[in-house]
């Protein structure tokens, strides 16, 4: 099957994930702050670090890479929306959420992805 049917497979059904659990959060969480956004950032690196570990110990095959990493990884996590989110919290004049959102966001998402390489680590150990 080629690349490109693989990352499109597993683009859709991230998408639609980050869909439905970002609704479902926001819903939780309510107006404010963009919970269901940064959630969504957060487990999407866990998910890619456990995945490229995985992938580079040999034990996920390149269609999987394609698939899951690429593709599911790519549609499930919201970089985009997330600068679009802090434009907006700064164009409110909420300075502080809006640092805290993208700064969190990265660190964050930074320790998720260090963590789940790890994890892929102690899986193929």
């Amino acid at each position: 099957m080629n690349s490109y049917v693989y990352v499109m497979l597993g683009g859709a059904v991230g998408s639609a994930l980050r869909y439905g659990l970002g609704a479902y959060i926001q819903r939780l969480s309510g107006p404010g702050f963009p919970w269901s956004t940064f959630v969504i950032n957060i487990l999407g690196s866990l998910v890619i670090g456990v995945l490229l570990r995985l992938s580079g110990e040999g034990s996920l095959s390149q269609e999987g890479r394609w698939l899951l990493a690429v593709g599911f990884c790519g549609g499930f996590t919201t970089f985009s929306t997330l600068s679009w989110e802090t434009l907006t919290l700064v164009q409110g004049s909420q300075w502080i959420s809006a640092l805290a959102y993208a700064l969190g966001s990265l660190g964050l998402g930074l320790l998720a992805v260090f963590g789940g390489y790890w994890v892929g680590g102690r899986m193929v150990a």
